[in-house]
């Protein structure tokens, strides 16, 4: 019996995907994703583990390797240093993988020779414990993934990085994946560190103490979106520090009736809205006063404290 051909042809796009240690992650990722894209761009930080190594036994796949120095600097990279051959650029996380239902309907609007738009939206939801998270704050929400070449770049921002496109954005109503495999414990290890990287954010994206944000042209370019969150996230800065974790915890798990996600929902709130906000506040707290007692730039600051350079 002769094998079955795969349906799906390659849509004239090309995946990035950035990695450090992601062994565990990345054959599901790629497996997802790979009867679709006519190339996957590996951008590594230099991992230890084996993820090069898993790679090998997969076809149409480039391997860079780029100092890390955040997620968005990253992928810039890769825009401006990598070759594309392709119409369209998907970003995708190597802990994440597309759904059958999500990758139908990208083949759809990708095919569609009326292609009026320059970006796809879709729905990330966090799979925590084993269990997917659909009420909240956090999860699910919407995420531009899909662009046409040549028309868009990731902000430059230090987490939640976005990216925004010159034209219009459409929204696919299907769902990506985003479910990590390694313990609770790397988990809190992971988000003390990504704490430090948001309060470093919330000073550029405040533009305290005059640092240069994003010029207003770019923030006019922002899909809607994205545009809402950053607004909902600056009303957020505005409660008293150390308090507005709790508000929020309490929106999301009771306003946004995150209870309804199990005991799992519970203990993710618990984590990744009021213990991570939390942390967040205290780096801000300490960069703050770090400002004040020592005198010195921005950059000079967050460089001493957290050894990060290119700010």
């Amino acid at each position: 019996m002769k094998p079955k051909k795969n349906i799906h042809k390659p849509l004239n796009l090309t995946a990035i995907i950035l990695t450090y240690n992601e062994e565990i992650h990345i054959q599901r990722c790629v497996k997802s994703i790979i009867d679709i894209v006519d190339e996957i761009v590996i951008v590594d930080s230099y991992s230890t583990d084996k993820t090069i190594q898993k790679l090998k036994k997969f076809k149409k796949i480039r391997i860079f390797k780029n100092k890390f120095i955040n997620q968005a600097k990253q992928i810039n990279w890769a825009l401006h240093n990598v070759k594309f051959s392709t119409q369209w650029i998907l970003r995708i996380d190597a802990d994440e993988y597309f759904t059958k239902t999500l990758k139908e309907k990208i083949i759809i609007k990708l095919k569609n020779k009326q292609k009026n738009f320059s970006g796809i939206s879709l729905n990330r939801i966090v799979k925590f414990i084993n269990k997917e998270i659909h009420f909240g704050i956090t999860s699910p929400h919407k995420t531009l993934r899909i662009w046409k070449k040549n028309k868009g770049r990731c902000l430059d921002h230090w987490m939640d990085e976005q990216i925004i496109v010159n034209g219009d954005v459409i929204h696919i109503n299907e769902t990506l994946i985003d479910h990590n495999l390694n313990s609770f414990n790397w988990w809190k290890k992971k988000h003390i560190n990504y704490a430090k990287r948001e309060a470093i954010n919330f000073f550029l994206m405040s533009n305290v103490f005059n640092i240069k944000n994003e010029n207003k042209k770019d923030l006019k370019k922002i899909n809607s979106h994205y545009k809402n969150k950053y607004n909902k996230t600056m009303i957020y800065y505005k409660f008293p520090i150390f308090i507005r974790p709790i508000f929020l915890f309490m929106y999301s798990y009771v306003l946004k009736l995150g209870f309804l996600n199990s005991w799992q929902g519970l203990v993710f709130n618990l984590f990744q809205v009021l213990w991570y906000r939390f942390l967040v506040d205290i780096n801000i707290y300490k960069i703050k006063k770090k400002l004040k007692s020592e005198k010195l730039q921005f950059k000079k600051v967050i460089n001493n404290m957290y050894g990060f350079p290119k700010i």
